[in-house]
Parts: structure tokens; C-alpha cells; sequence
């Protein structure tokens, strides 16, 4: 009986998210997931460790969103995003050209450089203020930060996400990105072929197809390279590469691009930046106030405020007016968008984080759900990638994800015998790819771009996710009897 109800909390968000709406669905899930919690033999201690848990969670997404909506609102308030409208204006006439260039360029830039959901946070507000659709911005931007998210910021992911858990060798990591990496790729360039279909439906027109499919291969030739060579640094100078080339290729005659209303993103991205590269400030923002033992129980957490962006957010944020002089920082729009995330997004997490504390006496409901899919026996790499997308669903990131279920994976591979490196990167790649269909995810850059109806996000991103694991399982499958 446990092994199905594992399934439910997940079973009915997706039912109910596409059949009523986001909101419900998190309230009904909510109250299901605490009776399965107390179901499952934990008590009101544990409970009550697992909501602090959640809380510390949920002020980490808040305060990105928070900083993202400050920034733009004071670029906004002082014509920088008008400007940023004429610059894009003057990269290529043509409206599906740009918002390729931005939604590829710019989600893969800041996914390498600071994570943490920037791209979410970031890019969906530059397209809305260009006229693009409000669910076709942040469903595209979720959909291909799936690919980024491999390496993450310099390579999250993969280390604290597997490697350090697993003491595996960095040879063995080193496969798993490469394979990863490449299954990926071919996956979002498969999307593309969707992503153009919705990009019609919205009413745009496609005139420039073999030019956008150009500018992903700008983007897929040194990403692939630098995942060989140097793979901390693949999304950032792939991304980088592609947008250089992209300008010098694609700029039409005669015309001149300013680059004065971007530098606040480039002040911020030098930010985000500055900790991986400089060892004392990257060890001075890791400070953190640990709960190892929430009301005597075994859940603990830890809470490292000065890791997430919200510093570079507020410190750009600010640069900008006294910049040009308006001291009026206007947070009441930033805080009534924070306020209406925080409604929904902490049932969300709550759930996930119960789904992974309900192990006591018993094992979890993530443990069982892990351990009915490795039943598939030497079919199993059709269904690991799954596992994978199904750990970023409920958690919202590629590195919890891999912490949760990657020693499944392995103890599964090597149990029945299949290679190690195959399966922990279809776990890999399923949990970036799970980004975009991740309810945190889906909340936070819908709720930064003021667009309230999740649900037509999820039915965007839901059926891609499912055929690109699919696609992964497939390729995995095939590597294995190869």
C-alpha cells in the first residue's frame, strides 16, 4: 500500500494543476501529504521540524524574488528597460530573432553564473517589456534552463549534488557530465520544434526558422566543447560565445547597438560572479546559522542568507538610482509580488519536504518511490531519467534532486549491473530537465513577471518534460545494449 500512496502527492498536483488550478491543487496536496506524513509513523515533532525546514526554503526563493522585482522596478521607474527595448530593437528586425537571442543568451548567462533561479527572476520580465506573451516568456525560459541547468553555476549540480554524497572519482563525474550534457542537447534542440509551434499559436510569426536553429548550434558547439575541457565554465562561455556570434552575424548594416542600458545587468552578473573567483568573499557569504536538531528530532537545516542574490540585486538596484538621482526606491510593488508568492509557494515546499522526512521506522515516501521504479529490472534506464524530473518536481532544484535520489540510482546500477555513469547521468539530465515543470520553479518567475496563471505555464512545459525524458530514457536504453 505505501508504494502507491508514495505516488500520490505527485499524481494528484499534476491532476489538479492542469484539471483546476495551481492553488488548489497545492492546498489539497498540502492536506493530503500531512495525513500520508503521520500515515507513514511520524509524529508532531518531526512535523513540526519539517515546516521550519520548509520556512527557511521558502525565504531563500522570497528573497530572489524580492530582489529580481527590485531591480527591475527601479530600471524601470528610471527608462532603462525602454532603452534595453530600443538596443533589443536594433539586433535583428525580426521578433522571433530576439527573443531566442534573449531566452537562449541571457537564461544560459546567468543560469552559469548564479543560479539559484536567477534566469527565472530575470529574463521573463525583459520579454514581457518587449511585448512578448507573459506564459510564452517564462515557459520558454523554464524550458530551456532544463539544458543549463547541467552545469548550473560552475558545476553545482554535478559536485554537491553527486559527486561529495557519493565519493565518486572525478573521472567518473567527468563522464557523467559529458553523457549528460550531450543527451541534453539533443533533447532542447528536439524542443525547439515544439517551443516554435507555441511560438505561432501566440500569434507571432516564424519567418527566420533555419536562423534561430543556427543561433542554438551557436550556442551547442562551444557548450559541448567547454563541457569537455572545462565544464564549471561550459554555460557561461557557451552562452557568451553564442551572443557574440549571434551580434556579429545577425546585426544588420548601419546600425549601431548601445550597450549604457545593460550595464546594470552587467554590474549585477560581475557580482554574482565575483564569489567564484575571488576564495575569501566565496567563503565569507557561506556563512550560515545551522538547526541541526529541530525539536529533538533528526530533520535539521541549515540557512546561509548571504548566498543567494539577493545582496547583488539590492546593491545594483540601488547603484541605479543614485545614478540617476531618484531616491524613491518604490518597494511596495516588489513586496506586494513577494507577498503573493509566499501564499502558495510554502504549502508547495512544505509537501516536498515531508515527502523526504516521512522516513522514520519506515522508509520514505521519495525511498519508495525510488524503489518501485528499480523493479523495471534491465528496462530500467527507460524509466530512471524519470526519477530524476520526478526529485526536481517535488524539490525545485537539479542539486536536491541528485542529493535525494542519486544513491538510489546507484545502488540500482549496480545491482542489476548496469554502468554507473549511464544511469547517474539520466538521473542528472532528468533532474535538469525537471526545472521546468517544478512548481517552485513555475510560482516564483510567474509571480515576478505578475502573471497569476500557473496553470497555462504547466501545460506549456508538461508535455516536453515528459517526451524529452522519454528521449533520454531512450538514448540511456540504447547506450547500455550498445
Amino acid at each position: 500500500m505505501m508504494p502507491v500512496l508514495s505516488f500520490l502527492p505527485i499524481a494528484l498536483l499534476i491532476v489538479l494543476s492542469l484539471t483546476r488550478n495551481v492553488k488548489e491543487a497545492v492546498f489539497v496536496v498540502f492536506a493530503v501529504t500531512t495525513l500520508l506524513f503521520f500515515y507513514w509513523g511520524r509524529g508532531l515533532a518531526e512535523y513540526s521540524g519539517t515546516l521550519v525546514v520548509s520556512a527557511f526554503t521558502t525565504l531563500n526563493i522570497l528573497m530572489i524574488v524580492f530582489g529580481a522585482a527590485f531591480l527591475f522596478h527601479i530600471m524601470e521607474k528610471n527608462g532603462l528597460i525602454a532603452k534595453i527595448s530600443s538596443s533589443v530593437a536594433e539586433m535583428h528586425p525580426a521578433n522571433e530573432m530576439r527573443f531566442f537571442l534573449l531566452t537562449l543568451g541571457l537564461t544560459g548567462f546567468f543560469e552559469g553564473v548564479a543560479g539559484f533561479g536567477t534566469p527565472g527572476a530575470i529574463v521573463p520580465l525583459l520579454l514581457i517589456a518587449l511585448g512578448y506573451n507573459a506564459v510564452l516568456s517564462v515557459a520558454v525560459v523554464l524550458l530551456f534552463n532544463g539544458l543549463f541547468a547541467i552545469f548550473g553555476a560552475i558545476c553545482t549540480p554535478l559536485i554537491i549534488g553527486i559527486q561529495l554524497p557519493l565519493q565518486l572519482s572525478d573521472e567518473l563525474i567527468f563522464d557523467i557530465g559529458i553523457i549528460s550534457a550531450l543527451v541534453s542537447v539533443l533533447t532542447v534542440f528536439l524542443w525547439l520544434f515544439y517551443v516554435f509551434r507555441v511560438f505561432r499559436k501566440k500569434g507571432y510569426e516564424l519567418r527566420h526558422k533555419k536562423q534561430v536553429i543556427l543561433l542554438y548550434g551557436l550556442f551547442a558547439a562551444p557548450f559541448c566543447f567547454f563541457a569537455w575541457v572545462a565544464p564549471e565554465l561550459a554555460t557561461v562561455l557557451g552562452s557568451l560565445i553564442m551572443l557574440i556570434l549571434a551580434v556579429l552575424l545577425f546585426k544588420q548594416k548601419n546600425t549601431k547597438i548601445s550597450i549604457r542600458p545593460w550595464l546594470p545587468y552587467l554590474f549585477l552578473a560581475f557580482l554574482l560572479l565575483l564569489p567564484r573567483l575571488f576564495l575569501p568573499l566565496r567563503t565569507f557569504i557561506g556563512w550560515e546559522i545551522a538547526f541541526p536538531s529541530l525539536f529533538q528530532t533528526e530533520i535539521g537545516t541549515v540557512f546561509r542568507p548571504l548566498q543567494t542574490p539577493l545582496v547583488p540585486f539590492l546593491a545594483t538596484g540601488m547603484m541605479v538610482a543614485l545614478r540617476y538621482g531618484n531616491l524613491d526606491l518604490g518597494i511596495k510593488v516588489p513586496l506586494q509580488k513577494t507577498g503573493r508568492v509566499l501564499v502558495i509557494l510554502f504549502p508547495s515546499i512544505v509537501i516536498a519536504q515531508l515527502m523526504i522526512q516521512s522516513g522514520g521506522e519506515n522508509p520514505s515516501m521519495v525511498a519508495h518511490i525510488a524503489g518501485t521504479l528499480a523493479e523495471m529490472g534491465q528496462f530500467y534506464p527507460l524509466i530512471s531519467p524519470f526519477l530524476g524530473l520526478t526529485g526536481t518536481f517535488i524539490t525545485g532544484s537539479t542539486t536536491v534532486s541528485n542529493i535525494v535520489f542519486a544513491p538510489s540510482q546507484l545502488e540500482t546500477a549496480r545491482a542489476l549491473g548496469l554502468p554507473v555513469e549511464i544511469i547517474l547521468a539520466q538521473q542528472h539530465a532528468g533532474a535538469a530537465l525537471g526545472n521546468a515543470v517544478s512548481l517552485f520553479n513555475i510560482i516564483a518567475a510567474s509571480a515576478i513577471a505578475s502573471l497569476h496563471n500557473y496553470k497555462e505555464v504547466l501545460k506549456l512545459t508538461l508535455l516536453p518534460v515528459v517526451i524529452g525524458g522519454i528521449i533520454i530514457g531512450s538514448m540511456g536504453y540504447f547506450l547500455v545494449v550498445v
